[in-house]
């Protein structure tokens, strides 16, 4: 029997229909700002929450007339005034480092929205002016709520008028979703495969292109919070130009305790596959294993859902194999008491 405390394993399998809850709801959000005073949006959160801003950079960005910036930390663009538009996402609401970026936004007069199912940062958009868009609060973890977020940003930018047609895309990455749960979950699935081959190895997760880039960054944050394991990504073309030099050294290591993913999608330039088939022939054989994975579906939107669905079972395998619950993240929950002062240095 599998070890899930907190029900990560139905919540995952759950993803098309937390999308679609998720797209029902943000059509109905009101007193968004008119996007003929907006110059440039800037999308601000952290880890589980803030990969939304990542699949809007990724998916919305190469269609919108303005610009999109994705803020990670504590600071605030120095651009950030009257003509922006800040969405600012926070699962729990109560993200330190998002709170503190929205709050300063407020007081340079952006415009505002919140992505959240409620803490400080629904106080703070009630209290200052701001819209807010509601997520389900009982998905068990941030990471959890990957499609929700990710949805109600989109549809934010949707309805705002800056990515016009977000929601028939939304549909159709629902769509490939339910599909790819079927085969996922068959017995001895794809994911489970793959998980079987990840035991005791170290992945190194590629890709190419922002869809790429996005999947092959989900993939490592699932394997590192359910699995509890390390594992590192990196981006095609640019890894071309500098990782493969970094595979001499260490061969007896490499071979024991390395494994090499490579996130194929129908939208990558075609020079990448013959990189990839450079990395297979040359570095692939010095690894433990080397495993691709194709992501399909109708459009990029469709593509990025389908690689980041296939991860999150991977990792979830991958815990089950390893006989750890995936719920439960104790180092990031000591990492918050200790920055708030409530555990000794």
């Amino acid at each position: 029997m599998q070890l899930d405390s907190q029900g990560m394993w139905e919540a995952t399998r759950a993803l098309p229909e937390q999308m679609e809850a998720a797209l029902s709801q943000v059509v109905t959000v009101c007193d968004l700002p008119n996007k003929d005073h907006i110059e440039h949006v800037v999308v601000v959160g952290m880890g589980g929450s803030g990969i939304a801003g990542d699949v809007a950079l990724a998916a919305a960005a190469p269609f919108m007339p303005i610009p999109i910036t994705i803020v990670k930390g504590y600071e605030l663009p120095s651009y950030v005034g009257q003509h922006s538009l800040v969405v600012a996402v926070s699962f729990s609401g109560n993200t330190e480092e998002t709170l503190e970026v929205v709050s300063r936004a407020i007081d340079h007069g952006a415009k505002c929205v919140a992505v959240t199912s409620g803490g400080e940062l629904e106080h703070l958009m009630q209290e200052r002016g701001g819209c807010i868009v509601q997520v389900d609060g009982t998905i068990p973890q941030p990471r959890a709520a990957f499609g929700a977020l990710s949805v109600s940003v989109l549809g934010v930018l949707d309805q705002v008028g800056l990515f016009q047609g977000a929601t028939g895309w939304i549909n159709l990455a629902i769509a490939r979703l339910k599909e790819r749960r079927d085969e996922l979950e068959t017995q001895r699935s794809l994911a489970e495969t793959i998980a079987s081959q990840l035991v005791g190895t170290i992945p190194l997760i590629v890709s190419s292109g922002p869809i790429g880039q996005v999947a092959a960054m989900r993939w490592k944050a699932q394997i590192n919070e359910n699995a509890k394991a390390p594992a590192f990504y990196s981006v095609y073309p640019e890894a071309c130009h500098n990782e493969l030099a970094g595979f001499d050294a260490y061969p007896e290591m490499f071979e024991r305790d390395l494994s090499l993913v490579i996130l194929r999608h129908e939208h990558e330039h075609p020079q990448i596959a013959r990189r990839y088939e450079f990395a297979t022939t040359t570095i692939g054989p010095r690894l433990r294993h080397c495993v691709e994975v194709e992501g399909h579906g109708v459009g990029e939107l469709a593509n990025l859902f389908d690689l980041t669905f296939v991860g999150d079972y991977v990792a979830l395998a991958l815990a089950a194999a390893l006989g750890i619950d995936p719920g439960p993240i104790v180092v990031l929950d000591s990492v918050k008491r200790f920055l708030a002062g409530t555990i000794a240095e």
